[in-house]
């Protein structure tokens, strides 16, 4: 499910951080808004329902020669949110770059730097600068903290959660961060302001990416019964009927989910609302593909792609290429299906999801600490704390004790999960073993879950590469398929030693078409291996793949067990079929109310009723879907390995 990265962030400059231009107001004064404070806040409430007029307000003020440095900093961060909202990605990065060396400007007030730290933060974000973001986001989440502002605190958790939940897919880690802004907005407001109603929404959109409908639903209607008290968030309620019309899709009703993502799209596109017009578009996407029209879907999916790359959208553009992927495999067209699926990869940045992932396990820590208190008891244990240690220079004596005494409790629990990890992953290829996967398989197989696919992923010809070179070559062997298996993968996807020569990969939220893609993906990758076999010769290495829906029935039930016990019926039937092969087993709607062990116990007949579909690279018999009684499986009679010869049909 795609994650709208650039016009969510955003959100945060438009639902709390416009009211920081002006200065604090008491309970006995209403501050003086000046007429350039006006046009700020106007360009702030109208860059998402009106972005032209938001751009020439912002433009109109910076054209002027003598400005306040307060206003010139906000001005151009709203003419940058802008530009990127109108998908001039180019554009909004360049304006970025001019509201970081704003905040160096002498000039600026406290009070606006820490906003303008904030806004900084989502436009980096907004262009795929995630580090960036977080240094900047850290350093406004302490002097939020130790100036007790609340609104700020709210905000900077906000901008936490979009980049937990959109640059690292971590919707579930990224849920406590926004679920404690909404709490502490909630401890503040009987009625939610504007932020506050964005904060119902986002909260919302996280528990849709999670699966959890119903949460989701509920909290869509909150903030939709608020939303008409905001003329500026009309961007808010398209989002909310979209949303609406992706559950209706997640839950298997394309035809009545397609109506209102086309209207949705119109108002749109009529409001200039570009990034909103792309997300939608990947969403009409799937659902064409979900009613089985593949052309219709690879139309509008390249469509959405080259809106994305015009605007920048680094999380919309990752996810058009898987879903350009799926569109390509449903067309039929498997190269184009592979190499969609490679360029998605590519845009991985392992290295800095590395470096950004120790960042936020420090903001992390706060949070977690935080949680166990109310709003008004954390303030009052930060007033106490500060005055404490301005009374007492002991304390910090005492404090320096303490946080010695934690560290050494920390690195205790790190030695303990680290001994737990142990019994959780296999020594040789440092992947999941079998009870390190379990979790995993399970959470896949929840109700609401969708459909996801198994692999039983079986070297070929094994037991004969360590008879004829030795047991230290098998292990390489072992570590090199691993290794191909995790890169060939995508980074959500989960890859685990099985058991002997025998590995499980496992895909969430996949379809038929791109499942069976995926086995003809891995066999092709590993058959490209080149390892040396110890002796001045190359290795050849083969894979045999069998692929199995989960759960496998579309009714559900029976646990990841059947998906498992299917997926290996069809390796069996790629095994007798000759090495370096894929088989696939398919749970269909006709077959919804089977019983699973009639699936498994004859194949031939569920495809016959029409309960299943089956595919494989090669022509294969499925009569014989298990070894027969006393006879050795297809998978220990090998003979030594050959040099492999390619036999896919794609």
């Amino acid at each position: 499910m795609t994650a709208p990265t650039g016009t969510r962030a955003a959100w945060v400059l438009l639902a709390a951080g416009w009211l920081l231009c002006a200065p604090p107001v008491s309970a006995q004064t209403v501050p003086a808004v000046s007429p350039d404070q006006a046009a700020v806040v106007r360009c702030e409430r109208t860059m998402m329902s009106q972005p032209a007029e938001a751009k020439a307000t912002a433009e109109g003020l910076l054209a002027r020669s003598q400005l306040p440095a307060d206003i010139r900093l906000l001005a151009t961060a709203c003419l940058a949110n802008t530009e990127f909202v109108l998908g001039n990605g180019e554009a909004g990065e360049a304006l970025t770059r001019q509201v970081l060396d704003l905040l160096q400007q002498p000039g600026i007030s406290d009070r606006v730097h820490l906003t303008g730290q904030i806004r900084a933060a989502t436009l980096l974000q907004r262009a795929g600068h995630s580090p960036e973001a977080l240094d900047l986001l850290e350093q406004a989440q302490k002097r939020a903290r130790a100036g007790g502002d609340t609104v700020q605190e709210i905000n900077t958790l906000q901008m936490i959660t979009y980049i937990r939940s959109d640059y690292f897919d971590d919707a579930a880690g990224a849920l406590p961060y926004l679920q404690r802004a909404y709490d502490l907005d909630r401890s503040l407001n009987e009625q939610p302001p504007l932020a506050g109603v964005v904060l119902g929404y986002e909260l919302g959109y996280l528990h849709l990416l999670l699966g959890d409908y119903d949460t989701a639903d509920r909290l869509f209607g909150e903030a939709e019964g608020w939303v008409v008290r905001y003329p500026e968030l009309a961007g808010v309620k398209l989002r909310i009927a979209s949303h609406r019309a992706e559950i209706l899709r997640a839950r298997g009703e394309p035809g009545r989910a397609r109506p209102v993502f086309g209207e949705v799209l119109a108002q749109q596109r009529a409001a200039g609302d570009r990034h909103g017009e792309v997300v939608t578009l990947q969403r009409l996407a799937r659902t064409e593909l979900d009613l089985g029209r593949a052309d219709a879907g690879l139309a509008l999916a390249r469509e959405a792609q080259a809106l994305a790359g015009q605007g920048r959208y680094m999380g919309e553009l990752r996810d058009g290429l898987y879903l350009l992927a799926d569109a390509a495999t449903a067309a039929g067209d498997g190269d184009a299906a592979a190499g969609y699926a490679t360029r998605a990869r590519e845009m991985a940045r392992e290295h800095e999801r590395e470096i950004t992932g120790r960042k936020l396990a420090q903001m992390q820590a706060q949070v977690q600490v935080q949680q166990s208190l109310t709003p008004g008891a954390v303030a009052a244990r930060e007033r106490a704390m500060r005055a404490n240690w301005l009374r007492n220079g002991a304390l910090a004596v005492l404090a320096v004790l303490a946080a010695g005494a934690l560290l050494l409790w920390w690195r205790g629990r790190r030695r303990e999960r680290a001994l737990a990890a142990l019994g959780d992953t296999d020594p040789l290829t440092a992947l999941p073993n079998r009870r390190g996967a379990d979790a995993v398989l399970q959470a896949l197989v929840a109700p609401g879950g969708g459909r996801a696919a198994v692999l039983l992923v079986d070297i070929d010809g094994f037991k004969a590469i360590n008879d004829a070179f030795g047991h230290d070559v098998g292990d390489r062997a072992l570590v090199a398929v691993a290794g191909c298996l995790r890169q060939a993968s995508d980074a959500d996807d989960l890859v685990a030693r099985w058991g002997g020569e025998e590995f499980l990969v496992a895909r969430g939220r996949t379809t038929q078409a791109a499942a069976f893609a995926l086995a003809d993906h891995l066999r092709r990758q590993v058959a490209q291996l080149h390892m040396d076999d110890g002796r001045g010769g190359a290795l050849p290495l083969t894979v045999s793949v069998g692929v199995a829906s989960l759960p496998l029935l579309s009714g559900g039930g029976g646990g990841w067990q059947h998906a498992v016990r299917a997926a290996d019926r069809a390796l069996y039937v790629a095994k007798r079929a000759g090495r370096n092969a894929w088989a696939g087993l398919w749970g269909l709607e006709a077959g919804a109310h089977v019983d699973a062990f009639s699936v498994l116990d004859n194949p031939v007949h569920a495809l016959a009723q029409g309960w299943i579909a089956i595919d494989g690279n090669r022509p294969m018999d499925w009569s014989q879907a298990r070894p027969k009684a006393g006879k050795a499986p297809a998978r220990e009679k090998e003979k030594a390995p050959q040099r492999p010869t390619d036999t896919g049909t794609g």
